[in-house]
C-alpha cells in the first residue's frame, strides 16, 4: 500500500452457481463457529460493504484442483486426474494421524479478509508440493503454488480504497483458533463460496 490506501477488488461471483473440485480439511461445526465469531469484529472495523461467509460455508482450499474461474471442460479434466489423486492424498495421509491447524492473525488481501492458519506437521506442505510435481495441470495453465493456509472470512462488495489504519486495525485483532483435523476431502463446489457442495471422496489422518 505505498500511498496509504488498500484497493480492494469486488466480488462479482459471490453466491452464483460454479463447479469447482478443491482438497480440504474437514472442519468440525465448533472450528467453524469460532471462526464465524470473527465476523463480528471484522464488520465493527470494516469501513466498506461486505460479503460475510456463513459458518457452515467456512472452509480452507489446500489445493484448487479445478478453479471456479478456470475455463476448461472441467468434468472432462476431472475424469482425467480423478484417481491419480486419489491415490496421492491416500498415500499422503495414510498413517500420517491427525493434525491440528492453528489460525493466529487476519489479514486483509485485495480480494478478501482472511484468516492465516499454520501446520506443524508439514503435511500440507508435502500435499501441496505433491500436487504440483505429480498431477498434470488443466490445459494451458501452471501448477498453483501456496504461500499461505487460510479461510475466506469476507469477501468485498465494492471495489473501494480503503485507508491504512483499518487494515491496521483489522490486523491488530488478536486470533488464535485451533483446529483439530482428521481427515482431508475432495470437495465438489456447486454454489460460490463453498454454499453448496458434494463431498467427492474422504481420506482419514489416523
Amino acid at each position: 500500500m505505498p500511498d496509504g490506501m488498500l484497493q480492494t477488488i469486488a466480488d462479482d461471483i459471490w453466491g452464483q452457481p460454479c463447479l469447482a473440485y478443491h482438497v480440504q480439511p474437514h472442519l468440525s461445526p465448533e472450528t467453524q463457529a469460532s471462526l464465524a465469531d470473527l465476523r463480528r469484529d471484522i464488520a465493527e472495523l470494516w469501513p466498506t460493504p461486505l460479503f460475510l461467509a456463513m459458518p457452515e460455508a467456512l472452509h480452507v482450499t489446500l489445493y484448487a484442483l479445478i478453479q471456479v474461474k478456470a475455463h476448461l471442460d472441467k468434468e472432462r479434466y476431472w475424469s482425467g486426474i480423478a484417481e491419480p489423486c486419489r491415490a496421492l492424498l491416500d498415500g499422503l495421509c495414510r498413517g500420517h494421524g491427525p493434525l491440528e491447524l492453528h489460525f493466529t492473525r487476519l489479514k486483509a488481501t485485495d480480494t478478501a479478509i482472511i484468516a492465516v492458519a499454520t501446520d506443524e506437521t508439514g503435511l500440507i506442505a508435502k500435499l501441496r508440493e505433491a500436487i504440483a510435481e505429480e498431477l498434470p495441470p488443466p490445459p494451458g495453465l501452471e501448477p498453483i503454488r501456496y504461500d499461505l493456509i487460510h479461510t475466506t472470512l469476507a469477501r468485498y462488495r465494492t471495489s473501494d480504497r480503503v485507508p491504512d489504519a483499518a487494515v491496521e486495525a483489522l490486523e491488530a485483532i488478536p486470533v488464535s483458533i485451533r483446529a483439530p483435523v482428521t481427515r482431508l476431502k475432495i470437495i465438489r463446489e456447486t454454489l460460490f463460496p463453498c454454499q453448496v457442495l458434494d463431498e467427492v471422496q474422504s481420506f482419514p489422518l489416523c
